[in-house]
């Protein structure tokens, strides 16, 4: 009975926190569209950005997904959040 509270807890959580991250990023999406255009990069550049990000984004979880069954979901998503904190990071540094 304890198990299922505990596993419980952890899938709200991460629902929660897949709620929030999914909010900021489209948020952020909106916010970095702006910043392309005021700083002249064409619209159609804009869409292509935007294009390769989402398509980053699935590649990104094929692999995802075998190594959350190989290692576990809990590392994999740890790892995931390093990853794109160190994006975030990189991409401000410009």
């Amino acid at each position: 009975m304890r198990l299922k509270s505990v596993s419980f807890k952890i899938a709200v959580l991460f629902l929660v926190f897949t709620a929030v991250f999914t909010l900021f990023r489209s948020s952020m999406s909106g916010i970095f569209s702006l910043f392309y255009a005021k700083n002249g990069i064409p619209d159609a550049n804009i869409g292509s950005i935007k294009s390769f990000q989402n398509i980053g984004i699935v590649f990104g979880l094929l692999p995802a997904g075998y190594l959350a069954d190989r290692i576990g979901r809990l590392k994999v998503l740890a790892l995931s959040s390093l990853v794109i904190a160190t994006s975030f990071f990189h991409s401000n540094s410009f």
